[in-house]
Protein backbone atom coordinates (compact mmCIF):
# COMPACT_ATOMS: atom_id res chain seq x y z
CA UNK A 1 0.00 0.00 0.00
CA UNK A 2 2.59 2.17 0.66
CA UNK A 3 4.51 1.77 -2.26
CA UNK A 4 1.64 2.93 -4.32
CA UNK A 5 0.94 5.93 -1.95
CA UNK A 6 4.20 7.14 -2.59
CA UNK A 7 3.39 8.36 -6.45
CA UNK A 8 0.06 9.81 -5.05
CA UNK A 9 1.54 11.76 -2.76
CA UNK A 10 3.90 13.63 -5.06
CA UNK A 11 0.87 13.69 -7.64
CA UNK A 12 -0.87 15.30 -5.36
CA UNK A 13 1.62 17.65 -3.27
CA UNK A 14 -0.16 20.69 -2.85
CA UNK A 15 -3.38 21.90 -1.29
CA UNK A 16 -5.56 23.56 -3.94
CA UNK A 17 -6.19 20.64 -6.18
CA UNK A 18 -9.24 20.75 -8.20
CA UNK A 19 -11.71 18.61 -6.37
CA UNK A 20 -12.81 16.74 -9.58
CA UNK A 21 -9.20 15.46 -9.41
CA UNK A 22 -9.59 13.87 -5.79
CA UNK A 23 -12.78 12.39 -7.17
CA UNK A 24 -11.67 10.68 -9.95
CA UNK A 25 -8.67 9.12 -7.82
CA UNK A 26 -11.38 8.22 -5.29
CA UNK A 27 -13.27 6.36 -7.85
CA UNK A 28 -10.63 4.55 -8.90
CA UNK A 29 -8.26 3.54 -6.01
CA UNK A 30 -10.38 1.76 -3.63
CA UNK A 31 -7.73 0.42 -0.88
CA UNK A 32 -8.29 1.89 2.55
CA UNK A 33 -4.96 3.89 2.46
CA UNK A 34 -5.50 5.36 -0.57
CA UNK A 35 -8.90 6.04 0.16
CA UNK A 36 -7.97 8.11 3.57
CA UNK A 37 -4.97 10.07 1.76
CA UNK A 38 -7.66 11.34 -0.99
CA UNK A 39 -10.57 11.74 1.48
CA UNK A 40 -8.13 13.90 3.85
CA UNK A 41 -7.20 16.08 0.28
CA UNK A 42 -10.88 16.87 0.66
CA UNK A 43 -10.55 19.70 3.66
CA UNK A 44 -9.10 21.81 1.18
CA UNK A 45 -11.89 21.83 -0.80
CA UNK A 46 -14.67 24.76 -0.84
CA UNK A 47 -17.76 24.24 1.25
CA UNK A 48 -19.71 24.69 -2.44
CA UNK A 49 -17.80 21.87 -3.99
CA UNK A 50 -19.00 19.32 -1.15
CA UNK A 51 -22.32 20.47 -1.23
CA UNK A 52 -22.55 19.89 -4.74
CA UNK A 53 -20.79 16.25 -4.98
CA UNK A 54 -22.06 15.05 -1.86
CA UNK A 55 -24.41 12.57 -3.25
CA UNK A 56 -21.37 10.85 -5.20
CA UNK A 57 -19.07 10.96 -2.19
CA UNK A 58 -21.75 9.43 -0.03
CA UNK A 59 -22.43 6.64 -3.25
CA UNK A 60 -18.21 6.13 -2.48
CA UNK A 61 -18.52 5.43 1.65
CA UNK A 62 -21.73 3.13 0.73
CA UNK A 63 -19.23 0.98 -1.28
CA UNK A 64 -16.36 0.97 0.31
CA UNK A 65 -15.73 -1.46 3.08
CA UNK A 66 -13.74 0.82 4.98
CA UNK A 67 -15.84 3.91 5.29
CA UNK A 68 -14.05 5.37 8.41
CA UNK A 69 -12.21 7.74 6.42
CA UNK A 70 -15.47 9.62 4.86
CA UNK A 71 -17.00 9.25 8.21
CA UNK A 72 -14.83 11.46 9.95
CA UNK A 73 -15.14 13.70 6.95
CA UNK A 74 -18.77 14.17 6.91
CA UNK A 75 -18.81 14.90 10.83
CA UNK A 76 -15.78 17.15 10.25
CA UNK A 77 -18.37 19.23 7.44
CA UNK A 78 -20.55 19.52 9.82
CA UNK A 79 -18.75 21.14 12.61
CA UNK A 80 -17.69 23.22 10.12
CA UNK A 81 -21.12 24.36 8.46
CA UNK A 82 -23.91 23.58 10.12
CA UNK A 83 -26.29 24.44 7.17
CA UNK A 84 -24.43 21.60 5.13
CA UNK A 85 -24.44 19.30 7.92
CA UNK A 86 -28.35 19.24 7.97
CA UNK A 87 -28.21 18.88 4.30
CA UNK A 88 -25.90 15.75 4.07
CA UNK A 89 -28.20 13.97 7.23
CA UNK A 90 -31.49 14.53 5.10
CA UNK A 91 -29.66 12.68 2.05
CA UNK A 92 -28.67 10.16 3.93
CA UNK A 93 -31.35 9.88 5.62
CA UNK A 94 -33.52 9.84 2.22
CA UNK A 95 -31.01 6.70 1.45
CA UNK A 96 -31.62 5.19 3.87
CA UNK A 97 -35.49 4.65 3.24
CA UNK A 98 -34.82 3.95 -0.26
CA UNK A 99 -32.43 0.83 0.65
CA UNK A 100 -31.97 -2.51 2.68
CA UNK A 101 -30.18 -2.06 6.40
CA UNK A 102 -27.08 -0.83 5.97
CA UNK A 103 -24.93 -1.03 9.64
CA UNK A 104 -22.32 1.26 8.05
CA UNK A 105 -24.38 4.12 6.33
CA UNK A 106 -26.69 3.97 9.61
CA UNK A 107 -23.61 4.90 11.76
CA UNK A 108 -22.32 7.54 9.81
CA UNK A 109 -26.27 8.82 9.95
CA UNK A 110 -26.17 8.42 14.01
CA UNK A 111 -22.64 9.97 13.82
CA UNK A 112 -23.69 12.99 12.33
CA UNK A 113 -26.98 13.55 14.02
CA UNK A 114 -24.76 13.25 17.04
CA UNK A 115 -22.46 15.99 15.68
CA UNK A 116 -25.73 18.58 14.96
CA UNK A 117 -27.25 18.09 18.06
CA UNK A 118 -24.72 17.56 20.51
CA UNK A 119 -21.72 19.00 18.90
CA UNK A 120 -19.74 21.97 20.51
CA UNK A 121 -19.42 23.91 17.23
CA UNK A 122 -22.02 26.60 17.05
CA UNK A 123 -24.75 27.04 14.57
CA UNK A 124 -23.90 29.63 12.49
CA UNK A 125 -20.45 30.61 13.50
CA UNK A 126 -21.57 33.01 16.00
CA UNK A 127 -20.35 33.27 19.74
CA UNK A 128 -22.63 31.19 22.13
CA UNK A 129 -23.49 33.21 25.58
CA UNK A 130 -24.83 30.39 27.01
CA UNK A 131 -23.37 27.83 28.98
CA UNK A 132 -22.83 24.19 26.95
CA UNK A 133 -25.81 22.24 28.23
CA UNK A 134 -28.04 24.64 27.22
CA UNK A 135 -26.83 25.09 24.55
CA UNK A 136 -27.16 21.60 23.59
CA UNK A 137 -30.83 21.67 24.12
CA UNK A 138 -31.55 24.67 22.05
CA UNK A 139 -29.50 22.79 18.86
CA UNK A 140 -31.50 19.94 19.41
CA UNK A 141 -34.55 21.80 19.87
CA UNK A 142 -33.94 23.89 16.57
CA UNK A 143 -32.64 20.56 14.47
CA UNK A 144 -35.98 19.23 15.21
CA UNK A 145 -38.26 22.58 14.10
CA UNK A 146 -36.19 22.76 10.40
CA UNK A 147 -37.20 18.48 10.37
CA UNK A 148 -40.66 19.96 11.63
CA UNK A 149 -41.03 22.74 8.79
CA UNK A 150 -39.51 20.91 5.69
CA UNK A 151 -41.20 17.30 6.03
CA UNK A 152 -44.90 19.52 6.43
CA UNK A 153 -44.57 21.32 3.51
CA UNK A 154 -43.87 17.90 1.57
CA UNK A 155 -46.74 16.61 3.96
CA UNK A 156 -48.94 18.93 2.45
CA UNK A 157 -48.21 18.25 -1.06
CA UNK A 158 -49.04 15.10 -0.44
CA UNK A 159 -52.42 15.93 1.11
CA UNK A 160 -53.57 17.93 -1.44
CA UNK A 161 -53.47 14.93 -3.75
CA UNK A 162 -56.93 13.37 -2.43
CA UNK A 163 -58.19 17.07 -2.09
CA UNK A 164 -61.15 17.31 -4.00
CA UNK A 165 -62.61 20.74 -3.44
CA UNK A 166 -60.83 23.60 -4.31
CA UNK A 167 -57.17 22.85 -3.77
CA UNK A 168 -56.01 26.07 -3.58
CA UNK A 169 -58.42 27.29 -0.86
CA UNK A 170 -57.16 23.96 0.89
CA UNK A 171 -54.02 24.88 0.82
CA UNK A 172 -53.89 28.27 1.48
CA UNK A 173 -55.31 27.10 5.00
CA UNK A 174 -52.65 24.88 5.55
CA UNK A 175 -50.27 27.38 4.76
CA UNK A 176 -51.69 29.93 7.20
CA UNK A 177 -51.44 26.95 9.93
CA UNK A 178 -47.72 26.65 8.60
CA UNK A 179 -47.47 30.24 9.00
CA UNK A 180 -48.78 30.89 12.33
CA UNK A 181 -46.90 27.56 13.98
CA UNK A 182 -43.59 29.88 12.36
CA UNK A 183 -44.62 33.14 14.13
CA UNK A 184 -45.93 30.74 17.83
CA UNK A 185 -42.32 29.12 17.29
CA UNK A 186 -40.94 32.70 17.28
CA UNK A 187 -42.60 33.71 20.17
CA UNK A 188 -42.61 30.79 22.56
CA UNK A 189 -39.11 31.01 22.41
CA UNK A 190 -38.68 34.69 23.04
CA UNK A 191 -40.46 34.59 26.49
CA UNK A 192 -37.62 33.54 28.31
CA UNK A 193 -34.37 32.87 26.22
CA UNK A 194 -31.23 35.11 25.33
CA UNK A 195 -30.94 37.65 22.79
CA UNK A 196 -28.84 34.84 20.72
CA UNK A 197 -31.80 32.37 21.28
CA UNK A 198 -34.10 34.84 20.69
CA UNK A 199 -33.01 35.91 16.83
CA UNK A 200 -31.61 32.05 16.17
CA UNK A 201 -35.62 31.04 16.31
CA UNK A 202 -37.13 34.45 14.90
CA UNK A 203 -36.79 32.38 11.79
CA UNK A 204 -36.04 28.60 10.61
CA UNK A 205 -33.10 28.38 8.30
CA UNK A 206 -33.36 25.49 5.58
CA UNK A 207 -30.36 23.84 3.66
CA UNK A 208 -31.92 25.10 0.32
CA UNK A 209 -28.42 26.90 -0.82
CA UNK A 210 -24.78 27.73 1.02
CA UNK A 211 -24.41 31.45 0.34
CA UNK A 212 -22.26 33.15 2.91
CA UNK A 213 -25.36 34.98 4.30
CA UNK A 214 -27.63 32.36 6.04
CA UNK A 215 -31.21 33.49 5.99
CA UNK A 216 -34.10 32.86 7.99
CA UNK A 217 -37.64 31.85 6.87
CA UNK A 218 -39.48 34.44 8.64
CA UNK A 219 -42.72 33.80 6.96
CA UNK A 220 -45.03 32.29 4.78
CA UNK A 221 -47.44 34.85 3.34
CA UNK A 222 -50.47 32.06 2.41
CA UNK A 223 -52.01 34.63 -0.19
CA UNK A 224 -49.40 34.03 -2.60
CA UNK A 225 -49.32 30.03 -2.49
CA UNK A 226 -50.76 27.85 -5.80
CA UNK A 227 -51.23 24.79 -6.55
CA UNK A 228 -50.20 22.96 -9.74
CA UNK A 229 -52.49 20.31 -11.82
CA UNK A 230 -50.87 17.15 -12.29
CA UNK A 231 -52.57 13.61 -12.41
CA UNK A 232 -51.10 12.19 -10.30
CA UNK A 233 -49.40 14.85 -7.34
CA UNK A 234 -50.12 18.15 -6.29
CA UNK A 235 -46.89 20.34 -6.21
CA UNK A 236 -47.56 23.94 -5.24
CA UNK A 237 -46.02 27.02 -5.19
CA UNK A 238 -45.00 28.92 -2.07
CA UNK A 239 -42.90 32.28 -1.13
CA UNK A 240 -40.28 32.63 1.49
CA UNK A 241 -39.74 35.45 3.07
CA UNK A 242 -36.15 36.00 4.94
CA UNK A 243 -34.26 38.07 6.87
CA UNK A 244 -30.23 37.59 7.44
CA UNK A 245 -29.21 35.67 10.75
CA UNK A 246 -26.95 38.19 11.57
CA UNK A 247 -29.15 41.31 11.66
CA UNK A 248 -30.17 42.06 14.82
CA UNK A 249 -33.99 42.96 14.95
CA UNK A 250 -34.95 46.97 14.59
CA UNK A 251 -37.98 46.50 17.31
CA UNK A 252 -39.50 44.44 18.82
CA UNK A 253 -41.85 42.54 16.91
CA UNK A 254 -44.79 41.83 19.20
CA UNK A 255 -45.17 41.24 22.56
CA UNK A 256 -47.85 38.03 22.37
CA UNK A 257 -47.45 35.27 24.74
CA UNK A 258 -47.14 31.52 24.08
CA UNK A 259 -48.42 29.76 26.80
CA UNK A 260 -47.70 26.07 25.19
CA UNK A 261 -45.19 24.89 22.26
CA UNK A 262 -46.64 25.48 19.10
CA UNK A 263 -46.50 21.54 18.45
CA UNK A 264 -49.72 20.18 17.94
CA UNK A 265 -50.96 21.22 14.59
CA UNK A 266 -47.95 20.16 12.95
CA UNK A 267 -47.74 16.70 14.67
CA UNK A 268 -51.34 16.00 13.62
CA UNK A 269 -50.80 16.35 10.23
CA UNK A 270 -50.64 12.68 9.10
CA UNK A 271 -50.46 11.04 5.66
CA UNK A 272 -52.72 8.01 4.62
CA UNK A 273 -50.66 5.47 2.44
CA UNK A 274 -54.07 5.32 0.24
CA UNK A 275 -52.71 9.04 -0.88
CA UNK A 276 -49.61 7.42 -2.69
CA UNK A 277 -50.89 7.31 -6.34
CA UNK A 278 -47.76 5.35 -8.91
CA UNK A 279 -47.50 8.62 -10.86
CA UNK A 280 -45.90 6.87 -13.71
CA UNK A 281 -48.91 4.40 -14.19
CA UNK A 282 -50.98 7.50 -13.86
CA UNK A 283 -49.06 9.98 -16.64
CA UNK A 284 -48.30 7.59 -19.26
CA UNK A 285 -51.76 5.23 -18.55
CA UNK A 286 -52.87 4.39 -22.39
CA UNK A 287 -49.07 4.96 -23.65
CA UNK A 288 -48.37 1.63 -25.07
CA UNK A 289 -51.34 1.30 -26.65
CA UNK A 290 -50.98 4.65 -28.66
CA UNK A 291 -47.54 3.77 -29.65
CA UNK A 292 -48.67 0.54 -31.18
CA UNK A 293 -51.68 2.44 -32.97
CA UNK A 294 -49.54 5.32 -34.27
CA UNK A 295 -46.21 3.89 -34.62
CA UNK A 296 -46.47 1.30 -37.70
CA UNK A 297 -45.24 3.41 -40.04
CA UNK A 298 -44.38 6.97 -40.43
CA UNK A 299 -47.87 8.41 -41.85
CA UNK A 300 -48.75 12.57 -41.26
CA UNK A 301 -49.71 13.76 -37.94
CA UNK A 302 -52.64 15.60 -37.75
CA UNK A 303 -52.57 18.78 -35.92
CA UNK A 304 -55.21 20.18 -33.52
CA UNK A 305 -56.64 23.52 -34.54
CA UNK A 306 -57.30 24.98 -30.81
CA UNK A 307 -59.67 27.80 -30.70
CA UNK A 308 -58.52 29.94 -27.92
CA UNK A 309 -60.64 32.89 -26.91
CA UNK A 310 -59.49 35.70 -24.77
CA UNK A 311 -55.70 35.86 -25.86
CA UNK A 312 -53.89 37.45 -23.30
CA UNK A 313 -51.21 40.36 -23.86
CA UNK A 314 -48.58 39.12 -21.11
CA UNK A 315 -48.89 35.16 -20.23
CA UNK A 316 -46.36 36.40 -17.66
CA UNK A 317 -48.21 38.80 -15.60
CA UNK A 318 -46.89 40.30 -12.45
CA UNK A 319 -42.93 39.84 -12.63
CA UNK A 320 -41.18 38.63 -9.71
CA UNK A 321 -39.50 42.11 -8.86
CA UNK A 322 -43.04 43.57 -8.75
CA UNK A 323 -44.23 40.88 -6.74
CA UNK A 324 -41.18 41.14 -4.13
CA UNK A 325 -41.87 45.04 -3.29
CA UNK A 326 -45.77 44.05 -3.03
CA UNK A 327 -45.09 41.73 -0.86
CA UNK A 328 -42.39 44.14 1.53
CA UNK A 329 -44.95 46.21 1.73
CA UNK A 330 -46.93 44.16 4.07
CA UNK A 331 -44.57 42.63 5.27
CA UNK A 332 -44.14 42.74 8.94
CA UNK A 333 -40.90 42.00 8.55
CA UNK A 334 -39.90 44.65 5.72
CA UNK A 335 -38.44 47.34 7.52
CA UNK A 336 -35.08 44.64 7.72
CA UNK A 337 -32.43 45.75 5.73
CA UNK A 338 -31.89 42.12 4.56
CA UNK A 339 -35.23 41.58 3.87
CA UNK A 340 -35.68 39.22 0.88
CA UNK A 341 -38.09 36.67 -0.69
CA UNK A 342 -37.90 33.51 -2.39
CA UNK A 343 -40.41 31.37 -4.48
CA UNK A 344 -39.96 27.44 -4.04
CA UNK A 345 -41.76 24.75 -5.55
CA UNK A 346 -42.92 22.07 -2.85
CA UNK A 347 -43.08 18.39 -4.33
CA UNK A 348 -44.62 15.54 -2.36
CA UNK A 349 -44.34 11.92 -3.60
CA UNK A 350 -41.77 12.47 -6.27
CA UNK A 351 -38.13 11.22 -5.46
CA UNK A 352 -35.79 14.33 -6.42
CA UNK A 353 -32.68 12.20 -6.05
CA UNK A 354 -32.39 11.66 -10.11
CA UNK A 355 -33.39 14.85 -10.82
CA UNK A 356 -30.37 15.81 -8.43
CA UNK A 357 -27.99 14.41 -10.69
CA UNK A 358 -29.62 15.93 -13.81
CA UNK A 359 -29.09 19.38 -12.51
CA UNK A 360 -25.35 18.28 -11.48
CA UNK A 361 -24.81 17.83 -14.79
CA UNK A 362 -26.30 21.02 -16.27
CA UNK A 363 -24.59 22.94 -13.68
CA UNK A 364 -20.85 21.52 -14.67
CA UNK A 365 -21.98 22.38 -18.51
CA UNK A 366 -22.68 25.35 -17.74
CA UNK A 367 -19.41 26.10 -15.51
CA UNK A 368 -17.25 24.78 -18.36
CA UNK A 369 -19.25 26.39 -21.46
CA UNK A 370 -18.88 30.29 -19.09
CA UNK A 371 -15.24 29.23 -19.23
CA UNK A 372 -14.62 28.63 -22.41
CA UNK A 373 -16.91 32.05 -23.52
CA UNK A 374 -19.50 30.05 -25.66
CA UNK A 375 -22.75 32.02 -25.99
CA UNK A 376 -25.33 30.01 -24.91
CA UNK A 377 -27.79 29.84 -22.31
CA UNK A 378 -28.50 27.64 -19.56
CA UNK A 379 -30.69 28.01 -16.20
CA UNK A 380 -29.67 25.59 -13.32
CA UNK A 381 -31.70 25.67 -10.45
CA UNK A 382 -31.13 24.57 -6.61
CA UNK A 383 -33.17 21.31 -5.69
CA UNK A 384 -32.83 20.20 -1.87
CA UNK A 385 -33.90 16.64 -1.04
CA UNK A 386 -36.22 16.32 1.97
CA UNK A 387 -37.26 12.47 2.11
CA UNK A 388 -37.01 9.70 -0.32
CA UNK A 389 -40.12 10.83 -2.00
CA UNK A 390 -39.99 14.69 -1.44
CA UNK A 391 -37.93 17.72 -1.85
CA UNK A 392 -38.47 21.84 -2.76
CA UNK A 393 -37.23 23.08 -5.84
CA UNK A 394 -36.20 26.60 -7.00
CA UNK A 395 -39.12 28.57 -8.51
CA UNK A 396 -37.35 29.59 -11.98
CA UNK A 397 -38.83 33.74 -11.60
CA UNK A 398 -40.60 35.18 -14.98
CA UNK A 399 -41.19 32.01 -16.25
CA UNK A 400 -44.15 30.08 -17.70
CA UNK A 401 -44.83 26.83 -19.87
CA UNK A 402 -44.66 26.82 -23.39
CA UNK A 403 -48.16 25.04 -22.89
CA UNK A 404 -48.91 28.60 -21.09
CA UNK A 405 -48.04 30.49 -23.97
CA UNK A 406 -49.94 27.67 -26.39
CA UNK A 407 -53.26 28.73 -24.47
CA UNK A 408 -53.19 31.84 -26.20
CA UNK A 409 -50.80 32.47 -29.02
CA UNK A 410 -50.82 29.34 -31.84
CA UNK A 411 -48.01 30.19 -33.59
CA UNK A 412 -44.70 31.11 -31.21
CA UNK A 413 -42.97 33.19 -33.79
CA UNK A 414 -46.29 35.35 -34.21
CA UNK A 415 -46.27 35.34 -30.55
CA UNK A 416 -42.62 36.89 -30.12
CA UNK A 417 -42.96 39.60 -33.02
CA UNK A 418 -46.25 40.63 -31.43
CA UNK A 419 -45.01 40.30 -27.36
CA UNK A 420 -41.27 41.96 -28.21
CA UNK A 421 -42.01 44.19 -31.02
CA UNK A 422 -39.08 46.45 -31.44
CA UNK A 423 -37.15 44.30 -29.03
CA UNK A 424 -38.06 41.00 -31.13
CA UNK A 425 -34.42 40.39 -32.21
CA UNK A 426 -33.25 40.29 -28.72
CA UNK A 427 -35.81 38.05 -27.58
CA UNK A 428 -34.82 36.07 -30.53
CA UNK A 429 -31.67 36.20 -29.62
CA UNK A 430 -31.96 35.00 -26.13
CA UNK A 431 -33.67 32.11 -27.45
CA UNK A 432 -31.28 30.87 -29.83
CA UNK A 433 -28.81 30.38 -27.22
CA UNK A 434 -31.32 29.07 -24.59
CA UNK A 435 -32.41 26.33 -27.74
CA UNK A 436 -28.07 25.52 -28.19
CA UNK A 437 -27.41 25.40 -24.13
CA UNK A 438 -30.83 22.76 -23.68
CA UNK A 439 -30.21 20.54 -27.03
CA UNK A 440 -26.75 19.92 -25.47
CA UNK A 441 -28.31 19.29 -22.73
CA UNK A 442 -30.85 16.96 -23.60
CA UNK A 443 -28.52 15.52 -25.79
CA UNK A 444 -25.76 14.37 -23.95
CA UNK A 445 -28.48 13.29 -21.02
CA UNK A 446 -30.19 11.46 -23.38
CA UNK A 447 -33.42 13.60 -21.75
CA UNK A 448 -36.99 12.46 -22.51
CA UNK A 449 -40.86 13.86 -21.63
CA UNK A 450 -39.78 16.92 -23.19
CA UNK A 451 -43.32 17.96 -24.02
CA UNK A 452 -44.63 21.72 -24.02
CA UNK A 453 -45.61 21.70 -20.03
CA UNK A 454 -41.49 20.62 -19.22
CA UNK A 455 -40.24 23.42 -21.46
CA UNK A 456 -40.40 27.25 -20.04
CA UNK A 457 -40.24 30.54 -21.18
CA UNK A 458 -39.01 33.65 -19.54
CA UNK A 459 -39.96 37.08 -19.81
CA UNK A 460 -36.59 37.89 -21.71
CA UNK A 461 -37.27 35.32 -24.41
CA UNK A 462 -34.68 32.18 -23.23
CA UNK A 463 -36.10 28.57 -22.60
CA UNK A 464 -35.72 26.49 -19.60
CA UNK A 465 -36.00 23.19 -19.60
CA UNK A 466 -37.48 21.42 -16.16
CA UNK A 467 -38.53 17.94 -14.79
CA UNK A 468 -35.96 15.64 -15.72
CA UNK A 469 -37.64 12.45 -14.70
CA UNK A 470 -36.21 10.59 -17.59
CA UNK A 471 -33.22 10.76 -18.96
CA UNK A 472 -30.09 7.88 -19.57
CA UNK A 473 -31.80 5.12 -20.49
CA UNK A 474 -35.14 5.29 -18.63
CA UNK A 475 -38.07 6.63 -21.14
CA UNK A 476 -42.04 7.20 -20.00
CA UNK A 477 -43.64 3.34 -20.07
CA UNK A 478 -39.96 2.28 -21.09
CA UNK A 479 -40.71 2.72 -25.10
CA UNK A 480 -37.99 5.15 -26.19
CA UNK A 481 -41.27 6.81 -27.79
CA UNK A 482 -38.83 9.85 -28.08
CA UNK A 483 -35.86 8.79 -30.31
CA UNK A 484 -35.06 12.65 -31.24
CA UNK A 485 -31.44 13.46 -30.07
CA UNK A 486 -33.22 16.60 -28.74
CA UNK A 487 -36.58 18.89 -29.51
CA UNK A 488 -36.60 20.76 -32.73
CA UNK A 489 -39.67 21.68 -33.57
CA UNK A 490 -41.15 23.33 -37.08
CA UNK A 491 -41.96 26.22 -35.22
CA UNK A 492 -38.50 26.63 -33.18
CA UNK A 493 -36.98 26.64 -36.54
CA UNK A 494 -39.43 29.39 -38.01
CA UNK A 495 -38.57 31.36 -34.78
CA UNK A 496 -34.44 30.96 -35.47
CA UNK A 497 -35.53 32.25 -38.98
CA UNK A 498 -35.81 28.55 -41.14
CA UNK A 499 -33.46 26.21 -42.09
CA UNK A 500 -31.49 29.09 -44.40
CA UNK A 501 -31.93 31.98 -41.60
CA UNK A 502 -28.35 33.76 -40.41
CA UNK A 503 -30.19 32.62 -36.38
CA UNK A 504 -30.46 29.32 -37.62
CA UNK A 505 -27.27 29.27 -38.55
CA UNK A 506 -26.01 31.12 -35.23
CA UNK A 507 -27.78 27.91 -33.07
CA UNK A 508 -26.20 25.46 -34.92
CA UNK A 509 -22.50 27.43 -34.84
CA UNK A 510 -22.91 27.24 -30.59
CA UNK A 511 -24.40 23.92 -30.82
CA UNK A 512 -21.23 23.07 -32.13
CA UNK A 513 -18.62 25.15 -29.99
CA UNK A 514 -20.35 23.93 -26.96
CA UNK A 515 -20.10 20.80 -28.18
CA UNK A 516 -16.24 20.91 -28.55
CA UNK A 517 -15.78 22.67 -25.31
CA UNK A 518 -17.78 19.72 -23.41
CA UNK A 519 -15.94 16.81 -25.01
CA UNK A 520 -12.83 18.32 -23.51
CA UNK A 521 -14.44 18.21 -20.13
CA UNK A 522 -16.30 14.46 -20.57
CA UNK A 523 -14.10 12.67 -18.40
CA UNK A 524 -15.80 15.26 -15.43
CA UNK A 525 -19.06 15.14 -16.38
CA UNK A 526 -19.12 10.73 -16.83
CA UNK A 527 -17.36 10.51 -13.44
CA UNK A 528 -20.59 12.27 -11.70
CA UNK A 529 -22.59 9.94 -13.16
CA UNK A 530 -19.84 6.51 -12.69
CA UNK A 531 -19.49 7.61 -8.83
CA UNK A 532 -23.11 6.91 -8.83
CA UNK A 533 -23.34 3.29 -9.61
CA UNK A 534 -24.96 0.95 -9.66
CA UNK A 535 -27.46 3.67 -9.12
CA UNK A 536 -29.84 1.60 -7.05
CA UNK A 537 -33.30 2.74 -6.51
CA UNK A 538 -32.90 5.71 -9.65
CA UNK A 539 -35.08 4.68 -12.76
CA UNK A 540 -32.55 6.43 -14.70
CA UNK A 541 -30.00 3.73 -14.03
CA UNK A 542 -32.54 1.09 -15.28
CA UNK A 543 -29.36 -0.38 -17.32
CA UNK A 544 -25.99 1.37 -15.57
CA UNK A 545 -23.87 -0.24 -17.78
CA UNK A 546 -25.50 1.27 -20.77
CA UNK A 547 -26.15 4.35 -19.13
CA UNK A 548 -22.26 4.76 -18.62
CA UNK A 549 -21.33 3.74 -21.70
CA UNK A 550 -23.87 5.41 -23.92
CA UNK A 551 -23.35 8.89 -22.20
CA UNK A 552 -19.72 8.48 -23.05
CA UNK A 553 -20.48 7.74 -26.45
CA UNK A 554 -22.66 10.96 -27.00
CA UNK A 555 -19.23 12.97 -26.60
CA UNK A 556 -17.81 10.88 -29.76
CA UNK A 557 -14.27 11.18 -28.44
CA UNK A 558 -12.84 9.18 -31.23
CA UNK A 559 -14.14 11.85 -33.74
CA UNK A 560 -11.60 14.34 -35.20
CA UNK A 561 -12.93 17.92 -34.53
CA UNK A 562 -13.93 17.92 -38.44
CA UNK A 563 -15.83 15.03 -38.00
CA UNK A 564 -17.87 16.20 -34.85
CA UNK A 565 -19.00 19.24 -37.31
CA UNK A 566 -20.68 16.37 -39.47
CA UNK A 567 -21.63 14.74 -36.42
CA UNK A 568 -23.21 18.29 -34.94
CA UNK A 569 -24.86 18.51 -38.63
CA UNK A 570 -26.56 15.06 -38.39
CA UNK A 571 -27.83 15.31 -34.93
CA UNK A 572 -29.42 18.42 -35.71
CA UNK A 573 -31.13 16.86 -39.07
CA UNK A 574 -32.58 13.88 -37.24
CA UNK A 575 -33.79 16.48 -34.66
CA UNK A 576 -35.93 19.06 -37.16
CA UNK A 577 -39.23 18.62 -37.30
CA UNK A 578 -38.59 14.92 -35.75
CA UNK A 579 -42.35 12.75 -36.43
CA UNK A 580 -41.44 10.55 -33.02
CA UNK A 581 -41.60 14.31 -31.27
CA UNK A 582 -44.49 15.79 -33.00
CA UNK A 583 -46.11 12.12 -31.99
CA UNK A 584 -45.47 12.31 -28.39
CA UNK A 585 -46.49 15.97 -28.68
CA UNK A 586 -50.00 14.86 -29.87
CA UNK A 587 -49.82 12.23 -27.44
CA UNK A 588 -49.76 13.88 -24.62
CA UNK A 589 -51.91 17.09 -25.90
CA UNK A 590 -54.56 13.83 -26.13
CA UNK A 591 -54.16 12.30 -23.11
CA UNK A 592 -52.97 15.01 -20.40
CA UNK A 593 -54.30 18.46 -22.16
CA UNK A 594 -51.04 19.57 -23.11
CA UNK A 595 -50.73 21.87 -26.13
CA UNK A 596 -47.96 22.01 -28.90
Amino acid sequence: MNNDLCPLQELFAGDELPIEFILSYLHKRNSPGIQAFLVNKLYNTTIQDISFCFPQLLAMAWQREDYGAYSRFFIDIAKKNYVLGVKMYWTIQAEMQKRASNKKIESISHDLEKVIVQGHNPLFSQEIPCDIKDFNTIKAEYFTEQFKLAHTMVKISILLIRETLDKDTTLKAYITHLDTWLKDTRFWYSRKNSEYVKQLFRGIVLPLDLNETIDQIVRIPSEEAKCFKTKARVPYKIILETVSMTEKDPISLDDQVIENPPNDYLDNLSVDSDSIIDKESVRFEGIEEYVNRNFEDDKGVFNPVIDIENIANDPWGERWKETKIRIKQTSPFGFYNTWNAKAYIIKGHDDLRQELLAMQIIKKSKEILDQGNVGVYLRPYEIMIVSDNSGIIECVPDAVSLHTIKKHNNALPQFFINYWGSKFEEAQKNFVESMAGYSLMCYILNLKDRHNGNILLDSDGHIIHIDFGFFLTNSPGKLNMESAPFKLTREMIELMGGYGGEMFNYFKILFYQGFLILRKYAGELTLLIEMMLPGDNLPCFYDPNRAVKDFKARFCLDLSDEQCLRCVEDLIKVAAENWRTQQYDMFQWITNDILY
